[in-house]
């Protein structure tokens, strides 16, 4: 194993933990919080977005990172010769779910996030309604991209043992 194959691998694996956690994070506690929380919601996520200006950049920075240290992994690391033919398999599995869930993140997901930004920024009490219903399209689709995370984790991290 060379360095550059190190490299990438603690590359990849440290960047999907960001990625993971707050991914886990924003979806399991904050969001769903926003969405039933009504107008102190608003006011704690516009304060959030204000005050940390590091958020709008954790997702983009760790999903990137983690793709591509995974596709170079892929293609420079030979990842296929580490592994049984069944451990190939799970590991193909649990990449197309990362790359999905990259892919669902980048599209789908930055589109619900600014537009709830845009909300939360520009809107004042009576915009908390529309807030509501941004936020909880949001933990509907950021759920989506989490569970897509779950399986490629899952499936990655055990294709070593299969």
């Amino acid at each position: 194993m060379n360095y550059v194959t190190i490299l990438l691998r603690l590359l990849h694996i440290f960047s999907a933990f960001v990625w993971f956690g707050v991914s886990a994070t924003m979806t399991v506690y904050i969001v769903p919080a926003l969405a039933v929380a009504g107008e102190p919601g608003l006011r704690y996520y516009r304060t959030l977005l204000t005050s940390n200006k590091t958020l709008a950049l954790v997702f983009p920075v760790s999903a990137g990172l983690t793709t591509l240290a995974g596709i170079l992994l892929y293609v420079v690391g030979g990842a296929t010769s580490h592994f049984s033919s069944n451990g190939n398999v799970v590991l193909a599995i649990g990449a197309v779910a990362g790359l999905l869930a990259a892919v669902h993140g980048g599209t789908s997901l930055t589109k619900y996030t600014n537009d709830l930004a845009k909300t939360a920024l520009t809107g004042d009490a009576a915009a908390v309604n529309e807030f509501q219903r941004r936020a909880a399209l949001l933990v509907s689709h950021s759920r989506i991209s989490f569970a897509l995370m779950l399986v490629a984790l899952v499936f990655m991290g055990s294709a070593r043992y299969l």
